[in-house]
């Protein structure tokens, strides 16, 4: 029996996409098992999927680095503190896997794309791997708009051309500045002899994300693009709402704990410029049971989005993966907050393409709010259907027995 390994760190907008491919593939024959961090363990075996967490990483390790207490897009100093840390994980995590796999060899690693150490061991080991990504426009082109420059848009040619140099050029020196701690486990980073990043897989990218909503751009040539997986293993407790109101969604996810110190206050005064609309807002995780704050304001410690989002006339959310690609597949009209990160850039194709609208604070959202539950969307419903018609499932099983 074919052995695939699924690597990927505990966080919900990565390790969620692949928990319903390890199932398909366990399915379909294959001997499954998957890597993850402690946290997540229990719900990873729930599912009946073989779950483990490598002993050199500490329990909290990886969360306490994505979970950073202040905004960490368009400052420096903390992008490379965050690269730090997870580059000072990285000998410990590379040594366990090569000593596991060197013990007993996959015939295929599937690694989520901030998990490149799984690659790395692949390599070095002569195993075949691939690369789930959930946010496809994160990987460089030539041509088209670059991403992680505050959101652009299509425009100007000579733009995107000096986003990509100024996007290559921190990645390169961000590799000069770190080089002796790659080279002290003998990695050269970020980019192969042929321009590609290393970060990914040579053999398969798989992206969860949509065509329909992607700005004309190129693709590596192993790239495929096969469709959003938003089911999450944690379920939570139903929802129940006040009869005849209307009823908004409030989401930051998973991280940004900085942002969600505030986020119940600011909704309550949000919603005293909405009578007849019910807010609820989910925490991102953890145990409990829904509080009402105030008589239009309920907080949920989680609100699955594949269970729940389509009972929403709207949502206002941080413009993560997966509640963006949630909120398309089910017909739901955004308010997107973008906080960090690539949130800028769905914020970006969400109103372009006319799925939503952005907002800058959920305090300044409410003309956004008013406009998004008062008119309707035929570009969403359209880009709705499309969204549906993909079997990512079923490309992802495609590309693994064309692999092994």
């Amino acid at each position: 029996m074919k052995r695939i390994v699924f690597v990927a760190p505990p966080f919900a907008g990565h390790l969620n996409p692949l928990l319903p491919l390890a199932v398909a593939a366990r399915d379909a024959g294959y001997e499954v098992s998957v890597i993850s961090g402690a946290r997540k363990l229990a719900a990873i075996r729930q599912l009946g999927l073989p779950a483990y967490a490598l002993r050199s990483v500490e329990a909290d390790a990886l969360e306490s680095i994505a979970n950073s207490p202040a905004r960490v897009v368009g400052n420096p100093i903390r992008l490379f503190a965050q690269f730090r840390q997870n580059l000072a994980l990285l000998p410990a995590i590379r040594q366990e896997l090569l000593d596991l796999w060197r013990q007993e060899t996959p015939d295929l690693v599937v690694a989520d794309s901030v998990a490149p150490v799984a690659g790395m061991v692949c390599d070095a080991l002569g195993i075949s791997w691939i690369t789930t990504i959930a946010t496809p426009f994160a990987i460089e082109n030539r041509h088209g708009v670059p991403a992680y420059c505050g959101g652009w848009r299509p425009g100007s040619p000579i733009r995107d051309a000096l986003g990509r140099m100024a996007i290559r050029g921190f990645k390169r020196t961000v590799a000069w500045y770190f080089r002796r701690d790659f080279a002290a486990f003998g990695e050269r980073f970020p980019y192969r002899e042929d321009g590609s990043e290393r970060i990914y897989s040579s053999r398969a990218i798989l992206g969860f994300g949509l065509p329909e909503i992607e700005f004309p751009r190129d693709w590596p040539a192993c790239f495929q693009m096969i469709g959003p997986v938003v089911e999450s293993p944690e379920q939570g407790p139903a929802l129940s709402f006040p009869e005849g109101q209307r009823r908004v969604l409030v989401t930051v996810g998973t991280h940004l704990l900085w942002a969600k110190r505030t986020l119940t206050g600011s909704v309550v005064k949000l919603s005293a410029a909405f009578p007849g609309v019910h807010f609820s807002v989910s925490m991102g995780g953890g145990e409990g049971i829904p509080v009402r704050v105030s008589e239009a304001v309920t907080v949920h410690p989680f609100v699955p989005y594949a269970r729940d989002l389509g009972s929403f006339d709207a949502v206002i959310h941080h413009g993560g993966a997966g509640v963006t690609y949630a909120a398309i597949l089910q017909g739901v009209p955004s308010v997107v907050i973008p906080h960090d990160y690539d949130q800028f850039d769905y914020a970006a194709r969400v109103e372009h393409f006319g799925l939503g609208l952005r907002a800058d604070s959920i305090a300044s959202s409410g003309q956004a709010l008013r406009r998004v539950l008062a008119q309707s969307w035929p570009e969403l419903k359209r880009v709705s259907i499309a969204a549906q018609s993909h079997r990512p499932v079923e490309r992802f099983l495609a590309v693994v027995r064309a692999t092994i």
